[in-house]
């Protein structure tokens, strides 16, 4: 097999839109995808990512664990010899689950936006953070690794540096860190915070990783490389070149956050899909948004920074990221 495909080691997979939560920033819950991938589909999707190549998959939701497949296509990755994540808020967590994730070699990523009670709860809802430290201890007891998710808001952004101290503290491998974009409810509850304070915040949590030793990534902003930070706190760029976006209705997604389907998998196999996406003139368009900041030091590792970003604020994918601080700068 040859091809610009081979690029791809990783699917992120939305496997519905159900949750037991209504939090104020989830791009997911208010999607309509009318149609679903079937189970026998998903499965022989799940084969053909392991014949091209595809080294993980990255199950999120919706509430994965709200799902009856998610089990079965834990199982049949784990069959595959595929490596398997999975993205959780971590309220339904119970001994049986965790035994049978256990089992299937499953990696947790565990949404907890707030590091006091109060603020957990208002994004989370009520009730729900004591619930939160029972599972957490349950989940310590079955040993499965985990990273805490925190996605940074306006509600929260001040409690990025405890959250540090905390998964030192609970035991997670590492914190990821996701500022707000502005998509799903978000647009509503407009909770996203500025360029400026995204800065000063990683920059407290930066000097907090250091200080607890504690790994932090930082995840939708690779502009932020062109500060310097703590060693601990690792700027991810834009992985969208190098995983696919699937939606639950077997669309291949421009980004997980923006509804633009660049082919699908419900009548394709996922090798024609990625073909039919690599043909596509906005992928092509989105592969050479880089030269509009050629003249930055960190062009190539930013490569113009998050285009969904770019879509949702200024209705361009072509433009440069608009939360840069160079960008921003030169308007």
């Amino acid at each position: 097999m040859s091809g610009r495909w081979l690029i791809y080691n990783k699917l992120l997979w939305i496997l519905d839109t159900r949750c037991n939560l209504n939090c104020p920033h989830c791009y997911v819950h208010s999607r309509e995808w009318e149609k679903k991938l079937t189970r026998e589909r998903s499965l022989e999707l799940i084969e053909e990512a392991k014949e091209m190549g595809i080294k993980e998959i990255d199950f999120s939701g919706g509430e994965v664990l709200l799902i009856p497949e998610t089990m079965d296509y834990l199982q049949k990755a784990k069959e595959s010899g595929l490596s398997v994540s999975l993205n959780s808020n971590g309220l339904l967590l119970n001994e049986k689950n965790l035994r049978r994730l256990k089992e299937l070699d499953v990696f947790l990523y565990l949404s907890i936006d707030g590091a006091k009670k109060e603020t957990y709860e208002k994004i989370r809802g009520l009730g729900h953070f004591d619930l939160l430290l029972t599972n957490l201890s349950l989940l310590q007891k079955f040993e499965i690794p985990f990273a805490f998710l925190f996605t940074l808001s306006s509600i929260n952004y001040f409690e990025a540096p405890e959250m540090v101290s905390l998964g030192k503290e609970w035991g997670a491998k590492f914190l990821c860190l996701i500022p707000l974009i502005p998509a799903g409810e978000a647009r509503k509850s407009r909770i996203w915070i500025d360029s400026s304070l995204i800065v000063d915040t990683v920059k407290e949590v930066s000097e907090a990783a250091d200080k607890f030793n504690f790994p932090v990534h930082v995840a939708d902003c690779p502009f932020l490389k062109l500060f310097s930070f703590s060693n601990n706190l690792i700027i991810e760029p834009c992985p969208s070149f190098e995983i696919i976006d699937l939606s639950p209705s077997g669309d291949i997604l421009i980004c997980d956050v923006v509804d633009f389907p660049f082919s699908e998998v419900r009548t394709k196999s996922l090798l024609e899909a990625i073909k039919e996406m690599e043909n596509h003139p906005l992928y092509n368009l989105l592969k050479e948004r880089k030269k509009a900041c050629e003249k930055c030091s960190v062009s190539d590792f930013c490569q113009a920074g998050c285009y969904a970003r770019a879509y949702l604020c200024l209705g361009d994918f072509a433009q440069p990221d608009p939360f840069c601080p160079q960008v921003l700068n030169q308007s």
